[in-house]
Parts: structure tokens; C-alpha cells; sequence
């Protein structure tokens, strides 16, 4: 009675790991709402241009594909972005991805963010790179909060975050700054 027992309990056993296995491909992927979402538009080599209370163009961007969805948030790729604002430094910036968050207007920059704009004390041509950086149009604003490199000609830094004012003229390199001043001659 015993080997019967034992083989009633395999053979309930395996009866049973067979229907679960059978099951296994009826089961649908449940997908979350945001992997559905799409974009209300679609833009290829789209073109924006933000103008100041003059009429003069204040921020021009490019950007390869942007998409534009129905909570007002965008996602862009092949960014850049000229700050010009009637300024005597204008920011070029380039970025593989930048996006908007709902209702914002602050563009988010990321992957290898690259800012090409001007020393204010000197005036000299400094590459600002970071991983992520932020547009603040309302503020006249460019920042990061993390690593950023800032290169010219006669100085070499790091820090961690900046700032860049374009409307005042300045720039500051905000936390654990170092600086490696090189002299030309």
C-alpha cells in the first residue's frame, strides 16, 4: 500500500506541475500605463525660438525628434540650444536627450551636457561639460547640481554644480571647486 500511495502523490505531483506549465503561456503581460503612453506629436528637425518681451530672439533650439505629449511634457533628442538673450556671452549647448517635465518650462539636459560660453572675468571661451544640466528660461538660468569640468584655454576645473546667469553675466562653479590655472606664454 505504501508504493501505491507514492505513486498516486507522483503521479498527483507531476499532473499537477503539468497544468501549471500549460498556464504559464496564458498569462498576458500586464504593461504599465506610462509604457503605453504616446506622444500627441511627433516632430522631426524641429525648431523652437522663445522671444523677449522686445520681440528679439531670447533661446533657440534644435532638436532631431521631439515628442510632445498630452500632460505637456516633451522628450527630445540631438538638442542644442543657443541662450542668446541680447547678451554679450551666448551659451551653445548640446545634448543627446533633454525633456520637460509636465507644465514646466526648465528643460532637463542629459547625457555628455556640453556648454561652450565665455569666462565673465576675462571674457576667454570655456567648455562647461556634465552629465545632466537645466535651462531656466524664466530665470535666465543654466545649472547643474552634479560633476561638472570646466575648461579654457588658461584654466582647467571641477566642481560639483554651477550656475551661469546669462541675463548678469556670470558664472560660478558652486561645491568642492578646483582650479588649475595654466600660464601661455
Amino acid at each position: 500500500m505504501t508504493r501505491v500511495a507514492v505513486a498516486a502523490i507522483a503521479v498527483a505531483a507531476l499532473a499537477g506541475l503539468l497544468y501549471t506549465l500549460n498556464r504559464i503561456d496564458d498569462v498576458a503581460v500586464v504593461s504599465t500605463e506610462a509604457d503605453n503612453r504616446l506622444p500627441r506629436y511627433t516632430l522631426t528637425s524641429a525648431e523652437l525660438t522663445r522671444y523677449d518681451a522686445d520681440g528679439q530672439p531670447s533661446l533657440k533650439a534644435t532638436a532631431a525628434n521631439l515628442e510632445y505629449f498630452d500632460d505637456e511634457s516633451a522628450q527630445a533628442t540631438t538638442l542644442v540650444v543657443d541662450v542668446l538673450s541680447g547678451t554679450k556671452t551666448p551659451w551653445h549647448i548640446t545634448s543627446p536627450t533633454g525633456s520637460l517635465a509636465p507644465g514646466s518650462r526648465v528643460m532637463t539636459l542629459s547625457g555628455e551636457v556640453i556648454a561652450n560660453g565665455q569666462w565673465p572675468d576675462n571674457g576667454e571661451a570655456v567648455v562647461v561639460r556634465s552629465p545632466t544640466m537645466k535651462i531656466d528660461p524664466d530665470a535666465h538660468l543654466l545649472s547643474s547640481d552634479v560633476d561638472v569640468n570646466a575648461d579654457s584655454r588658461t584654466r582647467k576645473g571641477t566642481a560639483t554644480g554651477m550656475t551661469a546667469n546669462w541675463a548678469q553675466q556670470d558664472l560660478h562653479l558652486l561645491n568642492n571647486v578646483k582650479m588649475r590655472y595654466e600660464v601661455n606664454r
